[in-house]
C-alpha cells in the first residue's frame, strides 16, 4: 500500500524484459579430441571439447555459458569468431579468422586437422558427424553471408555431452532472475517509503524554519520600535543640550558685560584654567606654553578686571597651537602609513627579486643536466654502436663455422653413399637369396603419427609409393576471403611446399631394385636441391634473426625515446610546479598584507580615546550587576560604544591597553558569557543577545591583534 503502480508496473516490465533476453542465449560446442602440433611436434596433451566464442564479448560473460545471443547474430563476418580447445581450465585458443587451411578428406573416418597462418595445426578426432559438423561451422562462418550465418547459428546448438549441463544452467539462471526481480521490487519499495520519509521531514523543517522566521520578524519589529524611542530620546536631550548651550552663552555675555561681578569673573576664570590644563595634556608639544600662561593667568589674578581680555587672547592662542598639533600629529601618521607602504612593496619587490633569481638558477640547473645527458646519449650510442659491430663480427665467425660444419657432414654423408653404393652393388652381382639389401644411410622409417599410423621399410615384394602433394581440402565459400592472406604468405609457402615435397624426391632418389645402378645427374640434381634448400633455410632464418634483431633495437630505441620524454616532461612540471608555488605565496602574502591593513583601519575607526576613568568604572559596575539579577535582557546589558569598544581613556599606555584586552574578551566571550549568564536570558532575545555578544567579541579580537 501506498507506492507507485506506474514505477512498479515499470519495475516488473524491466525485470521480465531482462529475464526474457537472458533465457535467449545459448553455447556452441563440439564433441571433440585434439592435440595441436608446432613446428611438427605434436603436443601429448590431448585437449577434450571445443567451444566456438565471440571474442567480443567473451571479457563479460564468456564463463556464464549463455555468452552469444541469436537475435543479436548480425554482421557475422566482421565478428571475431575464436575456437577454444579444452575449456576453462586448459584453454587453447584459435582465431577462426586466421585459419588458414582445412583437411577433411579423413571426415567419414572421425579425423579433421586445421591449420592457421602461423602454420600451427590442430588434429581433432571425434564421431564422423561431429567432425562433418564442426566443420561445416567453420566453413559457413568463413566463406557463408551474415544471413546464412545467423540461420546456421540459430539451429547449430552444443553437442550431446553439454546438454545437461547447459539445460541445469539455463534453469539456475532464470532462478537467478527470478530472484533479480523481486530484489528490485523490494528495493522500490523501500525507496518509495525513504522518500515519503523525506517529504514529511522536509514539510516539518519548513513549517519550523517559517515559525523561527516569524519569531525573527517580530523581535526585528520591537528592536525598531525601541531604536525609534531611543533616537526620539536622544533627540530630546540634544535639543536641550543645545538650548543649554544658548543658555550658557547667554549667560558668557552676560557675565562678559557685569565687570563688576568679580566672583562670577574669578570662577570663569577657574573654569578657562581648568579647560587650559586638559588641553596641555592632550597637546605635548604646547605643554610649556600652557603652563607659562597658566602660571601668568595665577600671578594676574587680582588683576582679573584689567587682564580679562588677555587671558580670553590667550585662550584663543592656546587653540590655535592645539589645532597645528593635531594637524602635525595627522601629517606625522601620514608619513607613517607612506613609509610601511614603501617597505611593504621594497619587501614584495626583494621576494621577487629572489624568486627569479632562483628561477634562473634553476634554468641553469636545467641546461647543465640536458648537455650532461645529451654527452651520456652519445657515449651510449657509440657503445651500442661498438656492440652492434662487435655482434657482426661474431655473427659473420658463427656463420663461417656453421658453413664449415656444414660441408663437414656433407662429404660424410658422401662418403657413406658411396660405401653403400659399393655394397648394393656387391649384394646384386652375388644376388643372395633370402637376403634384404644393405640399408640406405639417409632412409629412415617414418615415425607413428597421431592416427597409430606409420611407415615401413621398402623391399622388393612392397615398391615405394608416389607420395602425392596436400592438398587444402577448403570449400570454394572462403577461397575468396583468403586468398589475399594466402599470398601474404607465399615464401613461407613455397618453403612448406619443398619440405612436402623432400621425401618424395628422396623416394625417387631411391635406386630402384629393378634397375642395375642409380643415374648420376640425378644424384647430382638430388644433391643440388638439398643444398639449394639449405641454404634458403638458412637464408630465411638470418632474415627472421635479422628482423627479430631489428625489432628488439627499435623497440629499446623508442622505450630509452620515451624515457627521455618523460624525464623532461617530470623536469619541467617541477618546474612549472615551483614557479606556481612561488606566485601563489606571493599572492597570499599581498593578501595577508592587505587583511592586516584593513584590519588596521577598522580598529583605527573603533579605538578613539574618548572615554574616561569614571565612564570605564560605571561601565565595569553595570556589567557586574548582571550577576545579581535573574532575567537579563538586551536592554539590561551595558553594551560598549561601537567607537571605543575597549572604552580607552587618553592617559592609557600599551600596558594598559593589553589589560583591558583581557578583561573584555574574558567578558565578552560568547563561551565565557553563555556559561555566565546563559541561564538568566530571556528565550525570546537569546538569539539577538548572542548574535550582538559575538560582534563584540569579534571587535576585540580584532583590536588584540592589532596591538599585540
Amino acid at each position: 500500500p501506498g507506492l507507485n503502480p506506474a514505477l512498479l508496473t515499470t519495475t516488473r516490465a524491466d525485470a521480465r524484459g531482462a529475464a526474457a533476453r537472458d533465457t535467449m542465449a545459448d553455447v556452441w560446442c563440439f564433441n571433440v579430441d585434439a592435440k595441436f602440433e608446432r613446428n611438427g611436434i605434436v603436443s601429448s596433451n590431448t585437449l577434450k571439447h571445443v567451444e566456438l566464442i565471440d571474442a567480443s564479448r567473451d571479457k563479460e560473460n564468456a564463463r556464464a555459458g549463455m555468452n552469444h545471443r541469436v537475435d543479436a547474430l548480425n554482421a557475422s563476418a566482421k565478428r571475431q569468431w575464436v575456437l577454444r580447445f579444452g575449456g576453462d581450465k586448459a584453454a587453447n585458443d584459435m582465431s577462426v579468422g586466421h585459419i588458414k587451411a582445412i583437411y577433411g578428406k579423413q571426415v567419414k573416418e572421425g579425423k579433421l586437422t586445421i591449420e592457421d597462418k602461423a602454420n600451427v595445426k590442430v588434429l581433432i578426432q571425434a564421431l564422423p558427424a561431429e567432425c562433418a559438423r564442426l566443420m561445416k561451422t567453420l566453413t559457413t562462418l568463413k566463406g557463408q553471408p551474415p544471413a546464412q550465418q545467423k540461420v546456421f547459428l540459430a539451429s547449430l546448438g552444443c553437442c550431446v555431452k553439454c546438454e545437461a549441463k547447459v539445460a541445469e544452467r539455463r534453469a539456475k539462471h532464470e532462478e537467478k532472475q527470478r530472484k533479480l526481480i523481486a530484489a528490485q521490487l523490494e528495493q522500490a519499495e523501500h525507496e518509495l517509503a525513504k522518500k515519503r520519509k523525506r517529504e514529511q521531514a522536509e514539510a516539518d523543517r519548513e513549517a519550523a524554519k517559517a515559525a523561527k522566521l516569524s519569531a525573527q520578524l517580530e523581535r526585528v519589529e520591537r528592536v525598531k520600535a525601541e531604536k525609534e524611542t531611543m533616537e526620539k530620546a536622544v533627540e530630546a536631550k540634544r535639543q536641550k543640550i543645545e538650548e543649554e548651550k544658548r543658555n550658557a552663552a547667554a549667560l558668557v555675555e552676560t557675565l562678559r558685560e557685569e565687570k563688576e561681578a568679580v566672583a562670577e569673573a574669578r570662577r570663569a576664570l577657574k573654569e578657562e584654567k581648568k579647560a587650559l590644563d586638559a588641553e596641555q595634556k592632550e597637546v605635548d608639544a604646547a605643554r610649556a606654553r600652557i603652563e607659562s600662561e597658566r602660571r601668568r593667568c595665577e600671578r594676574d589674578q587680582e588683576k582679573l578686571n584689567a587682564q580679562l581680555d588677555a587671558a580670553k587672547a590667550t585662550a584663543a592662542s592656546l587653540e590655535t597651537a592645539r589645532k597645528a598639533v593635531e594637524k602635525e600629529s595627522a601629517s606625522l601618521e601620514k608619513e607613517r602609513e607612506r613609509r610601511e607602504t614603501e617597505a611593504i612593496k621594497l619587501e614584495e619587490q626583494v621576494k621577487a627579486t629572489e624568486a627569479k633569481r632562483a628561477a634562473w638558477n634553476e634554468a641553469r640547473k636545467f641546461k647543465e643536466e640536458e648537455a650532461a645527458w645529451k654527452a651520456e646519449k652519445q657515449a651510449a650510442a657509440e657503445h651500442r654502436r661498438r656492440e652492434a659491430a662487435a655482434k657482426r663480427e661474431e655473427a659473420a665467425r658463427r656463420k663461417a663455422e656453421r658453413e664449415a660444419a656444414t660441408a663437414a657432414k656433407m662429404e660424410e654423408k658422401r662418403r657413406k653413399m658411396e660405401e653403400w653404393r659399393a655394397e648394393y652393388e656387391r649384394w646384386q652381382r652375388t644376388g643372395e637369396a633370402g637376403t634384404s639389401p644393405p640399408p640406405r644411410p639417409d632412409q629412415s622409417s617414418s615415425p607413428s603419427g597421431f592416427y597409430g599410423t606409420g611407415g615401413a621399410p621398402k623391399t622388393k615384394s612392397q615398391p615405394p609409393k608416389q607420395k602425392k602433394k596436400p592438398i587444402l581440402d577448403d570449400d570454394d565459400d572462403d577461397a575468396d576471403g583468403d586468398r589475399a592472406n594466402d599470398d601474404d604468405d607465399g615464401p613461407a609457402s613455397d618453403t612448406d611446399a619443398d619440405t612436402n615435397k623432400q621425401p618424395d624426391s628422396d623416394a625417387a632418389a631411391d635406386p630402384p631394385l629393378r634397375e642395375k645402378d642409380e643415374d648420376p645427374a640425378v644424384a647430382a640434381r638430388r644433391a643440388e636441391l638439398e643444398r639449394m634448400q639449405k641454404e634458403e633455410l638458412q637464408r630465411q632464418a638470418k632474415e627472421r634473426a635479422a628482423r627479430e634483431d631489428a625489432d628488439r633495437k627499435l623497440r629499446e630505441l623508442e622505450a630509452r625515446r620515451a624515457k627521455t620524454k618523460k624525464a623532461q616532461k617530470e623536469m619541467m612540471d617541477e618546474l612549472r610546479r615551483k614557479q606556481e608555488e612561488e606566485v601563489a605565496h606571493r599572492e597570499h602574502q599581498q593578501r595577508k598584507t592587505a587583511a592586516e591593513a584593513k584590519i588596521r583601519q577598522k580598529a583605527a575607526s573603533i579605538t578613539l580615546a574618548t572615554a574616561t576613568d569614571a565612564i570605564y568604572d560605571a561601565h565595569v559596575a553595570a556589567y557586574e550587576r548582571l550577576r545579581s539579577m535573574d532575567r537579563i535582557t538586551e536592554a539590561n546589558i551595558p553594551w560598549p560604544i561601537p567607537s571605543n569598544v575597549l572604552l580607552l581613556t587618553p592617559r592609557d599606555d600599551a600596558a594598559a591597553r593589553k589589560k583591558k584586552i583581557v578583561r573584555a574578551i574574558s567578558r565578552w566571550h560568547p563561551d565565557k558569557f553563555n556559561a555566565a549568564f546563559g541561564a538568566k536570558l530571556v528565550e525570546t532575545e537569546r538569539d539577538a543577545i548572542m548574535a550582538r555578544v559575538r560582534s563584540v567579541s569579534d571587535a576585540v579580537i580584532e583590536l588584540r591583534q592589532v596591538i599585540n
